[in-house]
């Protein structure tokens, strides 16, 4: 078997990162890759919905061909039409010419096959070599697979793909395609595999393929240091020297390397990817990567929340993300209707006349831990933390409305029997003297972003039961960095940079 290595840093990376790598970046990577003997390096989308020359999304084969090295090459340079996703119409492409990118990646899902074949026949006719990449290859059946074969036979384009989406297929279901797809396809065309980490099976399914014996060629998907949407992709580096160790001495693994160093740690720095609980999660039930990233940004659920709610995904729906869905299936998942008029009124007796103080866990609870202990030696508030305990500050209650927090700090909670603990109702009951439940819907905000914050949905609260006064403290908003958001490092949570 001959093997080849494709890298789609500046493609499938851009996810990360919106695709501004920078326009002398791309040019460098492209340079690099190509100083690496990479076989194959995808630029970017070749899209109608391009931002800026800063990223890594084109709207002509001549923008592209503007950041190639402008010298004699060694790598093939593809780019990428997806069908469904800021496509650009192969009719707009111009002919190749023999000077830019030499192919085009073609991704389609199961309703889109015809489209995708006569888009094919189109790019092909212009001059260019096609790469078949059906999304989801796990959800297609044996016989929908072969069907599948048959039509690309008759196409006869240059590549066909294996395309794990999801990162869920373990080896035995990967090669099990492989060998339907190899025994049926035409020998010339070549077969690619695209996997995900999201199980961290992308190296391992890689290395299991470039065992099998055959005289097809195999074209193995990466990306420098594996960047990639969700859990990421099959790292350059590490299947180049895998190659390079147990194949054919053929890639130069130390400038890859240089490209991680010189540009990918410093994205690292502000952008997290790679393989987490929740995408494992994700995977295991065969379901899109985004409803996971979706659950993982709330905050507030454990990991046993986010399986019970992605299992809850209806089958039609897990391989096309749909965001209102999870937005509605999270909603649900919360919501525990519950008559909290006892608890109000309670909380209100308690109350009754006296200034508040909220305390949040930011910072600058210990910059201006004397003041705070002044104010309330001085004013005698009625103090209630916010999804934390900390007994240096007298806190007479506790709101929480997170059960990601409430495991953490159920331990600290348990030995308090006179603080009064206010718990929303999506977090599971406990028959305790000290525990308040109030209705988690009655305080939400109507924004889904900070919907269930839970400073803003104890202030909901409090005039509900028409607190006169409200003090806050710690309520220090949100740095990127995560050691920069808390007072204790027992708190912190990763903050993501577009929510911030």
């Amino acid at each position: 078997m001959s093997i080849r290595v494709l890298d789609c840093t500046l493609r499938d990376g851009g996810y990360i990162n919106d695709w501004r790598f920078g326009r002398k970046t791309i040019m460098s990577i492209l340079d690099k890759l190509d100083q690496a003997h990479i076989d194959i390096v995808e630029c970017g989308f070749l899209t109608r919905m391009v931002q800026e020359k800063e990223c890594s999304l084109f709207n002509s084969t001549a923008e592209i061909e503007e950041v190639l090295p402008n010298r004699k090459r060694n790598s093939m340079y593809v780019a990428m039409v997806a069908i469904g996703e800021k496509e650009l119409h192969p009719s707009q492409l111009d002919p190749y010419d023999g000077k830019g990118i030499q192919g085009i990646r073609l991704t389609f899902h199961k309703n889109e096959v015809e489209q995708a074949f006569e888009w094919a026949r189109i790019i092909m006719e212009k001059g260019y070599h096609v790469f078949m990449q059906p999304v989801g290859t796990v959800f297609y059946s044996d016989i929908e697979l072969l069907q599948l074969v048959e039509k690309i036979n008759a196409l006869h384009p240059y590549a066909f793909y294996i395309v794990d989406t999801l990162g869920s297929m373990y080896r035995n279901e990967v090669s099990h395609r492989f060998y339907i797809i190899d025994e049926n396809m035409a020998p010339e065309i070549q077969l690619g595999f695209h996997g995900h980490n999201n199980m961290q099976l992308a190296f391992s399914n890689a290395q299991v393929l470039g065992k099998i014996q055959t005289i097809r060629t195999l074209i193995l998907d990466s990306a420098v240091y594996g960047m990639g949407r969700g859990a990421g992709n099959l790292p350059t580096e590490l299947i180049t020297q895998y190659i390079n160790k147990k194949i054919d001495v053929r890639y130069d693994v130390t400038t890859v390397m240089d490209i991680y160093d010189e540009y990918i740690a410093p994205i690292r720095k502000d952008f997290e990817w790679g393989y987490t609980m929740p995408y494992h999660i994700a995977a295991s039930n065969v379901c899109h990567p985004n409803y996971a990233t979706y659950l993982i940004n709330r905050q507030t659920l454990t990991m046993k929340d986010i399986e019970t709610i992605i299992q809850s995904i209806p089958k039609e729906y897990k391989i096309l993300y749909d965001q209102d869905l999870i937005e509605r299936l999270y909603t649900q998942f919360q919501s525990r209707k519950i008559d909290d008029c006892a608890a109000i009124q309670e909380i209100s007796v308690r109350i009754r006349d006296k200034k508040i103080l909220l305390l949040a866990p930011g910072k600058s609870l210990s910059s201006q831990y004397h003041q705070i202990l002044e104010f309330i030696d001085k004013e005698k508030p009625y103090v209630i933390s916010v999804n934390f305990i900390d007994l240096k500050y007298h806190m007479d209650a506790c709101f929480i409305s997170n059960h990601k927090r409430m495991d953490i700090i159920e331990r600290d909670i348990k030995p308090l029997n006179q603080t009064l603990v206010i718990v929303t109702s999506n977090i599971p009951k406990t028959e305790k003297n000290n525990y308040l439940y109030v209705d988690y819907n009655n305080y939400l905000i109507p924004d889904d972003l900070i919907s269930d914050n839970a400073g803003l949905m104890l202030l909901q609260l409090l005039k509900r039961c028409e607190a006169a006064e409200v003090f806050l403290a710690g309520f220090d908003g949100f740095h990127y960095g995560q050691r920069e958001n808390y007072y204790s490092d027992d708190l912190n949570f990763p903050v993501y940079k577009d929510h911030i």
